[in-house]
């Protein structure tokens, strides 16, 4: 199966797929390369409304992709997809040993690797049918289709799942819409058109999820959605264009715009500029995640040197 090419904003910002990942056995023409990105960890002062990151490291430093780090709960390791050249499987590094370890290894692509609260299992959008799969830790070779019960063929960018309820919000690949569904039923429901491509959160400590949309005056908005109630709630327009962002367990929101790290929080409405990454030493820097323990930051970018 060949992957359709995407709009150029979608190509820019969800997942910068190679146009083609399936090549023809006749066709000699090798197909284009992943973008070169590094992945760097940093200690975390969640306290500081300043200077907040220190230590940083480039924890991948080689040629290729190195993206969507995602922590496992115990803030040990964390799990990322990286590419051979030609498609993507997970690993995880550990940050205590730093080392790396190959979780899949296919032929197909696997990207957004989300482990299970007890870190059992791991979902990941599989490029096997454009959809949302989990594998378990002690069988990474018979991954298993997580919305087979739900019956949803929709292909999927992105996802959040909530293990502990079985709901998982996706944003449709090519629909630019958000939906809500569920791995243990038939359930559907759709929640909102003019959804941007970037990944969808679990809210921490509730059982609510967070999507980016685009209202009708071009704003985009941070939005929260129950899945009890199925009500959206506005939380705050994102910092520039980009529209990666993630959440830190004390409820603030974390985002990067120009090569700086903004924080924003409920109790203030306010964002803040918490840590210049050029001085750092990175530059294009655009995804990042907290680990649960707030004392790390993972952020995807490049050396500026």
């Amino acid at each position: 199966m060949t992957i359709k090419p995407l709009t150029t904003l979608l190509a820019a910002l969800w997942l910068s797929i190679p146009t083609a990942l399936a090549q023809n056995a006749d066709d000699d023409t090798p197909p284009p390369a992943f973008p070169e990105t590094e992945i760097f960890l940093f200690d975390y002062a969640a306290d500081k409304s300043t200077d907040a990151l220190s230590n940083g490291v480039n924890v991948t430093s080689r040629k290729g992709y190195d993206n969507q780090p995602f922590f496992t709960k115990d803030s040990d390791t964390f799990l990322y997809a990286r590419d051979d050249g030609t498609q993507t499987d997970i690993w995880e590094y550990d940050l205590s040993a730093r080392t790396h370890r190959q979780i899949t290894s296919t032929d197909k692509s696997e990207f957004s690797p989300t482990p299970s609260p007890d870190n059992s299992k791991i979902s990941m959008v599989f490029e096997r049918n454009l959809s949302i799969w989990h594998l378990d830790r002690e069988d990474t070779n018979a991954p298993k289709w997580s919305l087979e019960t739900a019956n949803i063929e929709e292909p999927v960018g992105y996802f959040a799942r909530n293990y502990d309820t079985g709901d998982i919000i996706y944003w449709s690949r090519y629909g630019f819409n958000v939906a809500l569904t569920n791995s243990d039923k038939s359930e559907y429901h759709y929640i909102s058109g003019n959804a941007l491509p970037a990944t969808p959160h679990l809210i921490p400590g509730t059982d609510e999820f967070s999507f980016v949309h685009r209202q009708g005056n071009d704003q985009v908005w941070i939005k929260a959605f129950d899945p009890a109630t199925k009500a959206i709630r506005p939380l705050t327009p994102v910092v520039g264009s980009n529209h990666n962002y993630t959440w830190a367990p004390d409820g603030a929101i974390l985002q990067i715009e120009d090569n700086k790290v903004h924080r924003w929080h409920e109790t203030t409405g306010q964002w803040n500029v918490i840590a210049d990454l050029s001085d750092h030493g990175l530059k294009s820097a655009n995804r990042i995640a907290v680990s649960p323990d707030s004392s790390k930051i993972a952020i995807v970018g490049l050396p500026r040197d």
